[in-house]
Formats: C-alpha cells, sequence, structure tokens
C-alpha cells in the first residue's frame, strides 16, 4: 500500500506566516513596484474617472500569503464604499465552506461556486450591486477568463484575483496563467523555504497522490526554495 505522506529528508517545518513580493508588474507604468501601494491609487483614479474595469492578480505558491492579500485589498475597496462579492471555489473546503480563510486566520463571508456562470445565475439582478470581485483559489475555476474578460471589459468590474500560478510539477494550473494577458497588473508573492529561510517560490507536495487538484494544507504540501524543489522532488519521484 502507498503511504499517505512522503518520508522526505528532514522534518518538515511548520509554513513561516512571512510573505515577500517577488515582483509586481503595473501594466499602466511598464515598471516594477516593490508593493501594491500603485495598484490602489490606480485603481481608485480609475474608479473615479467611471473607464472600463480593472483586472489584478495576486499569484505565488502555497503559504505565500495570497489569500491574506486578497483580503487586505478587499477591505481596501469596502473602505472606500465599494461593494464587494468575496468568492471561492465550492472545491476549497478545507476551512469553510462558505469562507475565504487565509492560512493565518483571516476570514471573510463568500460565495462559493464550481464555476463562475453559476456564480452569475446565483447572482441574478445583484451582481450590477457589484464593483468588485475578489476571486480566491482561482486555479479551479474553469470559466476564470470568460468571467474576468467579461466583467472587466463589458460590465466594468474590478476584480481582484489571487491563485497558483503553477501545480506541484511547477505546470499550468487551471486558467489563472491565461489571464496574464488581459491583467492590469500582477503580483506575484513568495513565502518561505519550509527547509531554510530562502523565498519559497514552489509547492512541494508530500502526500503520494498524482492528481493535479488535491486541497490541501500543510498536511500535502510545503513551501520550497528552488534548491529544495529539486533535490526534494527527485526524492519524491523515486519514493512513487
Amino acid at each position: 500500500m502507498r503511504p499517505s505522506q512522503l518520508s522526505l529528508r528532514g522534518a518538515v517545518r511548520s509554513p513561516k506566516a512571512v510573505h515577500t513580493r517577488t515582483f509586481c508588474v503595473e501594466r499602466s507604468s511598464g515598471q516594477a513596484d516593490s508593493s501594491s501601494a500603485a495598484t490602489s491609487k490606480i485603481a481608485d483614479e480609475e474608479s473615479e474617472k467611471g473607464v472600463v474595469g480593472r483586472i489584478d492578480i495576486i499569484v505565488g505558491p502555497m503559504f505565500a500569503g495570497k489569500t491574506s492579500e486578497l483580503l487586505r485589498r478587499v477591505e481596501q475597496h469596502e473602505a472606500a464604499g465599494r461593494k464587494v462579492a468575496v468568492v471561492k471555489s465550492s472545491v476549497d473546503t478545507r476551512y469553510h465552506a462558505t469562507r475565504v480563510v487565509s492560512h493565518d486566520g483571516k476570514s471573510k463571508v463568500c460565495f462559493a461556486a464550481s464555476n463562475l456562470r453559476e456564480l452569475r445565475n446565483q447572482l441574478g439582478d445583484e451582481y450590477h450591486e457589484y464593483s468588485v470581485f475578489a476571486i480566491d483559489e482561482a486555479q479551479f475555476l474553469p470559466d476564470l477568463l470568460e468571467f474576468c474578460t467579461t466583467a472587466a471589459d463589458v460590465d466594468r468590474k474590478h476584480i481582484v484575483v489571487a491563485g497558483l500560478d503553477g501545480d506541484f510539477k511547477r505546470q499550468r494550473f487551471g486558467q489563472v496563467l491565461d489571464i496574464v494577458s488581459v491583467a492590469d497588473s500582477v503580483t506575484k508573492l513568495a513565502g518561505k523555504c519550509a527547509y531554510c529561510d530562502k523565498q519559497a517560490l514552489f509547492s512541494l507536495r508530500i502526500a503520494a497522490d498524482e492528481r493535479q487538484a488535491l486541497v490541501g494544507g500543510a498536511d500535502k504540501y510545503a513551501p520550497v526554495c528552488r534548491h529544495h524543489y529539486v533535490s526534494l522532488n527527485n526524492v519524491r519521484t523515486l519514493d512513487l
């Protein structure tokens, strides 16, 4: 029988709640920024002008603080008087079925749907009352690109998307990378490696399961730097 968890070299340390931005690209300025201040400023200016919508993307590996950053931006929009719909895939039931919950315990009531068309139908006319849609765990939503482009280009919504930019094999996961070409900004976050103090850029799966979509936390994944991803993934491959 295959073990439920792989025996990797050394104990996996609990993911550290220290997150860093590896880059923040603003399409409007063409320059990188280490903070999201520019994103908020541009978003506020565009909202005041009443121009078409906006798409901001937050990506990174697991335990990089993507959900925390999403919730922080939600708070900013709500403080500015905007009505925000927080959304997540119904696949993610790790902490709560109808709340977006970060690994550090922050949470917000949300809509849960298997796809965004279902969300649109669920909201009905109420959809037009929301000016901002904050989407978490976006890699699980199969119609992400269609929803985001229509909402921003046609309906003038501000979309904030948080999701993985790669799976445990560092390959494309869902449609998150597909919306990069239509986004106004892309922020890539990094955590801390579970085996050293370097930046964690990748998600190492420590569970003996080859399915791409495997929802889990520290029991199934560890944030790792490039060195430990390569060395420990080789051990994982041999064990499988």
